[in-house]
């Protein structure tokens, strides 16, 4: 063993050893998250913690690994858009809206509280109220399962989801060019001007291109090569106009949601959850540094104040609104476990973070530390109370 990894260099730069490792990796996090049903995401960052620099040092976050997390990163935001289905809106749209609303302001006000508590930064505070407020209906599944996936609160719920991600994603948009140095007139124009022309070109365009390229099922691998094509074709657009390619890539994948069959999109998910996301949150794990929160105690103490925070945030919104249409404690907490898993876009603009120098290395690892206890509390939630649901 010695030998291979002293002729193989450490850490990892040859392509071969390198993807070697991290497909050994994936299987083996499928495996244990199978076996130990856990979300294969925290095994996966634990794994990237491991082997990282931070670790045993066999991968580097070098120009090889960062171009595969650069696709996987564009790929969770197609994925995401092509699961927010646009119907859901017209299902008591009202209660959507205000849902939508709730669960983005009120983590964000959270966030920015205890942004400005940790940093005194004030677009430090800004960014962490972003990392607050979006989510991932990871525990969407187990509704469907129960058979209740058609009640109010749950459609609420998923329709809110569509509101929280658009706000969080105008929110980053807006972060990343004031870090940049890119605040001013052209800044409102790239965002209500250039940007609107590039989202409603590609809706329409993408669904015109779609209908003719997709309904040929008898090649099938033409239609997933469009759906890719299209992704980063929308990304490129949103890029040179200086908004974040995932941006265009989520664009993509509302474009294309209504026009992309149930085949084709089990493809898509297929190739992403095997490949392209396992090793984005892989990635996330080699730049993670958990010696941090045992080297420096008081970086514990960070980790709870975040995880708290932002669960308690989501709790508010969720009752906030079971309030306001008089939901019982059974759809509130449903709504409350469907909205509380965070991993695809907070660990996206937690890497934006830790890259721009506006996250410590105490911050960051408690951002991955509380992504791990909402992924796995939020499914158990939910499956408690939609089991009181379901029995009704």
């Amino acid at each position: 063993m010695y030998g291979i990894l002293s002729v193989a260099g450490l850490p990892l730069a040859d392509p071969v050893y390198l993807f070697s490792l991290i497909l050994g990796l994936i299987f083996v996090a499928m495996k244990l998250a199978t076996w130990l049903r856990l979300p294969m995401i925290v095994l996966l960052i634990v794994f990237g913690a491991i082997v990282g620099m931070n670790g045993l040092g066999l991968i580097a976050r070098d120009a090889q690994l960062i171009l595969l997390e650069r696709i996987g990163l564009l790929y969770i935001m197609l994925l995401a858009g092509l699961g927010l289905q646009l119907d859901f809106l017209h299902h008591a749209g009202k209660k959507v809206l205000t849902f939508g609303l709730l669960t983005f302001g009120v983590p964000f006000a959270i966030g920015f509280v205890t942004g400005q508590v940790l940093t005194q930064n004030l677009l430090v505070a800004v960014l962490l109220g972003i990392l607050y407020s979006p989510h991932t209906l990871m525990a969407y599944p187990i509704v469907v399962a129960f058979g209740i996936g058609q009640q109010e609160a749950v459609s609420v719920a998923v329709g809110g989801s569509i509101i929280t991600t658009v706000l969080t994603l105008m929110a980053y948009a807006i972060v990343k060019a004031i870090q940049a140095g890119g605040v001013g007139i052209d800044l409102w124009i790239k965002l209500l001007v250039l940007l609107p022309i590039v989202i409603v070109s590609c809706l329409k365009g993408l669904q015109y291109l779609a209908q003719r390229v997709i309904k040929d099922e008898t090649h099938p691998q033409h239609a997933f090569v469009f759906v890719l094509a299209a992704m980063f074709l929308t990304a490129s657009l949103t890029h040179a106009i200086g908004v974040d390619a995932i941006v265009g890539a989520f664009i993509a994948g509302l474009a294309l949601s209504r026009s992309v069959p149930s085949q084709l999109m089990q493809q898509l998910e297929f190739v992403g959850n095997s490949l392209f996301i396992p090793i984005f949150a892989l990635s996330v794990g080699v730049l993670s540094d958990p010696n941090v929160l045992i080297q420096h105690p008081e970086n514990l103490g960070i980790a709870a104040f975040v995880i708290l925070g932002a669960v308690g945030a989501k709790f508010l919104a969720a009752w906030l609104t079971g309030y306001c249409f008089k939901y019982d404690w059974a759809a509130i907490f449903t709504m409350f476990g469907l909205t509380m898993s965070r991993s695809a876009l907070v660990l996206v603009i937690a890497l934006f973070g830790r890259n721009a120098g506006l996250l410590s290395s105490g911050v960051f690892n408690a951002i991955v530390a509380y992504i791990a206890v909402t992924c796995l509390i939020g499914p158990v939630i939910t499956t408690v109370a939609g089991k009181a649901i379901a029995a009704r």
